[in-house]
């Protein structure tokens, strides 16, 4: 008899733990839905040689750790390009991962947004998702961390090229943009006022543009809608608007909220 309980409570116990493992598009404490998300991981523990016998496939990839996740990365990057952050209560943030490829998310959505995100931030109201990226890390010469150059004012000319994959929803290409493919870009985006740039964001410019694809879609229920892209110093920080069919009619409350969020350095 004392058996026949104990298996009746072991099963008790698969039964009550199978949603818990079986859920993976469940959010974890690191804001990320495992279902859908990659953690990005730094292999602290591998020599250079190693990484070699990796790529020449003499070896395998070692199993991360969760000491090995890549965290902080948001304000690292963000700090490196002169801009600074505020959380905003109301959104859960995580740390950077990648997107999972096909069919698991749609091949559009990762032409649209990218396969690794900086930072993925999620509304209270389960509404809207913000997928956060930056123009990148800043080299370390010397061990001194270089600094934007703020003698550069211009546009950079690679922003159209990678508008041009998002608009277009294809592959990334490496194909040098045209200047007719330029003034085409341009009737498509909304260029804010140089005013409201820096009013906003202390930008020198800001640009956004909609996402018409029906099938960027996250987690079969966040469509990509659109991205609001802030530059300064040629550095660049994009935010991608992904909302349900609720969230669509309150979009703007979100782009208030990103206002609110984002600041570049004089």
């Amino acid at each position: 008899m004392n058996n026949i309980k104990r298996l009746f409570s072991i099963i008790c116990v698969i039964v009550y733990l199978i949603p818990v493992y079986g859920q993976k598009d469940t959010i974890t404490a690191e804001g990320l839905y495992l279902k859908y998300n990659i953690p990005s991981y730094h292999k602290s523990n591998l020599t250079t040689r190693d990484t070699v016998k990796i790529l020449d496939g003499e070896m395998d990839s070692p199993a991360p750790k969760d000491s090995d996740m890549e965290r902080g990365e948001l304000a690292r990057i963000t700090k490196f390009i002169g801009l600074t952050y505020k959380a905003l209560p109301q959104y859960i943030i995580s740390e950077t991962f990648y997107l999972k490829k096909p069919p698991l998310n749609p091949k559009e959505l990762l032409w649209t947004t990218g396969s690794i995100i900086l930072s993925q931030w999620i509304h209270e109201d389960g509404e809207c998702i913000l997928f956060i990226k930056c123009s990148g890390d800043r080299p370390i010469i010397k061990g001194k961390e270089m600094k934007p150059n703020k003698s550069i004012d211009r546009l950079p000319i690679n922003v159209f090229g990678r508008i041009r994959e998002r608009l277009n929803v294809t592959p990334m290409s490496f194909k040098e943009i045209t200047e007719e493919e330029i003034q085409e870009i341009k009737k498509k985006i909304t260029m804010w006022p140089p005013e409201k740039a820096k009013e906003t964001f202390n930008a020198q410019y800001v640009i956004t543009y909609p996402i018409k694809s029906k099938k960027s879609v996250y987690m079969g229920k966040y469509t990509h809608k659109m991205d609001l892209m802030m530059t300064k110093w040629g550095e660049h920080l994009t935010v991608s608007f992904l909302v349900t069919k609720k969230g669509n009619k309150n979009i703007e409350k979100y782009i208030k909220d990103v206002e609110e969020a984002f600041w570049f350095e004089d």
